[in-house]
């Protein structure tokens, strides 16, 4: 790995300055003004195994520096990954760099038609590829530039294909985020109430199964209103959380911790 030109060593404390990240979003959006859509759709599959890791490695460290706030460096990471899709051809996970590199252009760049435009590429490049293995991270990713496009009512719904997606994948980590944002989602968007309620019952009792209580915690409060405004006052026990020891809190125990 250390000799692949595709990594530097200490990358992301060295190496990413903002002229660097300038210097390759130059270069990536140059060389994609060459290439037609059709051009891209037909570029051959990626065989490199080493170059195919590294765009494991990257697509896995775009997800963590989001995570972390280092959002500077994530536009370094996706111009680097389509840099080497447009060398070394596609692989499973160049759909998700065109994806990611959308919602920057739409998201960052406030230009929503040219960001659009490549969160769409990234979907029909996904269609195309043998592996359904990372669909649900490209379904999710590409929700964020069409709610700000389409209808937000209907785009929600791309949350809940990417669960279905992750799901058949046995991908339950991100099975789970898209639940959880497509509860929030459709509770800010007006969806029926008793429908919500009976969603999210449905979603902490997978994040329940699953163990992810980071996410449960945060979709509690929402649980919360929604039952209320139902007209139940609190949540039920069966609903509370559970700890990785199995003890189970409901909203009294909560409040009184707080």
């Amino acid at each position: 790995l250390s000799r692949s030109p595709w990594w530097v060593p200490q990358l992301v404390i060295d190496y990413i300055t903002p002229s660097v990240i300038q210097q390759h979003l130059s270069k990536t959006e140059a060389k994609l003004a060459e290439l037609s859509d059709e051009t891209l759709m037909s570029y051959p599959v990626m065989v490199d195994p080493s170059k195919i890791m590294a765009m494991e490695l990257l697509a896995n460290l775009c997800e963590l520096l989001t995570f972390s706030g280092e959002t500077l460096k994530v536009k370094f990471i996706l111009s680097k990954m389509i840099q080497i899709t447009l060398k070394h051809g596609m692989s499973p996970l160049s759909p998700l760099a065109f994806v990611h590199y959308g919602n920057f252009v739409a998201i960052i760049r406030q230009n929503y038609e040219v960001g659009y435009h490549y969160v769409k590429l990234g979907l029909t490049l996904m269609k195309q590829s043998p592996s359904r293995a990372h669909d649900c991270q490209m379904i999710y990713n590409s929700a964020y530039t069409r709610m700000h496009v389409e209808p937000m009512q209907t785009s929600v719904e791309f949350f809940l294909d990417g669960f279905r997606a992750a799901m058949k994948s046995g991908d339950t980590r991100n099975a789970m985020k898209c639940a959880y944002f497509y509860d929030v989602a459709c509770f800010w968007v007006g969806k029926k109430l008793d429908e919500l309620a009976r969603s999210m019952k449905e979603t902490v009792k997978q994040m329940r199964f699953h163990k992810n209580l980071v996410l449960m915690s945060l979709l509690l409060p929402i649980v919360r209103m929604t039952q209320r405004m139902v007209g139940e006052s609190a949540i039920p026990p069966q609903i509370g959380l559970t700890s990785v020891s199995g003890e189970t809190h409901n909203e009294a125990d909560l409040i009184d911790k707080i």
